[in-house]
């Protein structure tokens, strides 16, 4: 074998592992998004549980992953009509705002990344330009209903994303090592790949489906991280990503990406007050349940 295919081995090994993995994360994303009770618990609530008792994790670790867990298996009870499903929705932006909150004061206080941090603060702001409802009625698969977003509230969801996923990855590559980093380049990009792969379904999937598989992804990628996180940092090390990274962190390349962040969910802003702008109402939490 020539030296020039030796070189080249390993940078194809990653990218078909890569592959592989953001491959895997996406049709568990899109089968628990389908089936929120039998999706869920085998591939999100089980597996989530074994890591934290047998992986033995560390605090924080430990922290994030309950958390992602309690809200699958509150998607679970939502399905199952023990609360008013409307509710989940409510229920899922304010953990989306939790989870963007807890990133930026980590970015803010403890990295100082302060251009990254404004992002943050702005994107969780923007979690208020975002609707859905729980989609119940003449669903696609008989018997299951999910988290959707239809109307001119996709567009905003959009431009959502894009701000969303340029600052995680941003908050990613800071915070953690460059391998962690490119095994979340798959983490991030299976909602908005499972998204595409849906938007042939109509008012069943599209990107009214991202906030719903980005959670869905998120948990999944938890526990895997967790329970091989050795793994990853040995099987995701390269060097070529390595310099890609170093020229996202310089701070030029950080302001550029908070500039174009901001835009991002200024547009989320103008598309919303130009269609009404903010409403919001309380959904009574046991209606449509089991126990009305």
């Amino acid at each position: 074998m020539s030296k020039t295919l030796e070189k080249k081995k390993p940078n194809i090994d990653i990218f078909e592992k890569w592959i592989m993995f953001t491959a895997a994360i996406t049709g568990m994303a899109i089968l628990s998004a389908f089936y929120p009770v039998w999706g869920n618990i085998p591939l999100i609530v089980l597996p989530s549980i074994f890591v934290l008792v047998f992986s033995k994790p560390v605090f924080f670790e430990k922290m994030k992953l309950t958390t992602l867990v309690t809200m699958r298996i509150v998607t679970v009870f939502a399905a199952l009509r023990f609360f008013n499903p409307e509710a989940y929705v409510d229920m899922i932006l304010l953990a989306l705002i939790v989870n963007i909150l807890e990133a930026t004061f980590t970015d803010l206080l403890k990295a100082k990344k302060i251009c990254n941090a404004i992002s943050g603060f702005a994107l969780a702001a923007a979690v208020a330009t975002l609707d859905g409802h729980w989609f119940v009625e003449g669903a696609l698969i008989e018997g299951t209903d999910y988290y959707t977003v239809t109307g001119v509230k996709v567009a905003v969801t959009i431009c959502f994303i894009l701000a969303y996923t340029l600052w995680n990855w941003i908050f990613v590559s800071n915070e953690f090592s460059d391998s962690v980093a490119l095994m979340h380049v798959g983490f991030l990009s299976a909602p908005i790949i499972g998204s595409i792969c849906t938007l042939g379904l109509g008012s069943f999937g599209g990107f009214g489906m991202w906030l719903l598989l980005r959670a869905n992804s998120l948990a999944i990628g938890g526990w895997l991280q967790i329970g091989a996180k050795d793994w990853f940092e040995v099987q995701y090390a390269d060097s070529k990503f390595s310099k890609f990274v170093a020229w996202t962190k310089k701070p030029s390349s950080q302001v550029v990406f908070m500039i174009i962040n901001l835009a991002l969910i200024a547009a989320c802003f103008i598309i919303t007050f130009q269609n009404g702008g903010l409403h919001y109402e309380l959904p009574e939490f046991f209606a449509n349940s089991r126990f009305a």
